[in-house]
């Protein structure tokens, strides 16, 4: 897939790959964008990646639980690092919930660079406790769709001259994503878009599907 330029482009939401929702069945709930409750649209397929260990992990394996789910890429230089430690801080203020009432997932835009080894680097660089995920683009493919995500790779030219191999990729990736909260039921309930991250309002979001 590496020595050729990569074109994928997977914009996938009606109203744009960060467009808000027009149905009139969108009640405001929650201090991040209320997400259509009862849409089947937004319930969360089953789903099976790989994580930093090697260990597959299904959507089933969080029965019962609140979900964070953000998309990530080991190489993004400025939103997901800022996420990420978002989150990291979400996750110290529930910290006696974890694991039993709710779960993060990182889930990478990039699988055809971001290894479990190279996810296993960022997560554990940055000292975050929880899954970080990949896959083949097949298996990943249909999990950005339900989340709606927009992704475009492209050719790096910068990289023209250098050798070839993981040490430069000969493609960037232009993605448009968000970090979402499913309820007990994994149905996608609220989205923060990756710009505007508020942690303590997130946190209120959080808190709120996990004492209903």
């Amino acid at each position: 897939m590496r020595g050729t330029a990569i074109l994928l482009t997977l914009c996938l939401l009606s109203a744009g790959c960060l467009g808000g929702d027009s149905t009139s069945d969108v009640v405001d709930r929650f201090n991040g964008e209320d997400l259509p409750f009862g849409d089947p649209e937004y319930n969360v397929q089953p789903f099976s990646l790989t994580g930093t260990d090697g260990n597959s992990s299904n959507l089933s394996d969080f029965e019962g639980q609140v979900l964070i789910v953000s998309f990530i890429y080991s190489r993004c230089p400025d939103v997901c690092p800022v996420v990420s430690a978002n989150l990291h801080w979400v996750s110290q203020q529930l910290a006696s919930d974890y694991g039993t009432n709710f779960s993060i997932l990182s889930i990478t835009v990039d699988p055809w660079w971001d290894t479990m080894e190279v996810l296993g680097n960022y997560s554990g660089e940055r000292n975050l406790s929880w899954l970080h995920l990949t896959g083949e683009v097949e298996a990943l493919e249909p999990i950005w769709e339900n989340f709606h995500v927009g992704l475009q790779t492209y050719e790096n030219t910068s990289s023209e001259g250098e050798t070839s191999g993981r040490h430069h990729p000969d493609y960037l990736v232009d993605h448009s994503t968000a970090t979402f909260i499913l309820d007990r039921e994994h149905r996608q309930q609220v989205r923060w878009n990756d710009l505007d991250w508020e942690p303590t309002l997130f946190l209120e979001d959080v808190q709120q599907l996990l004492d209903e």
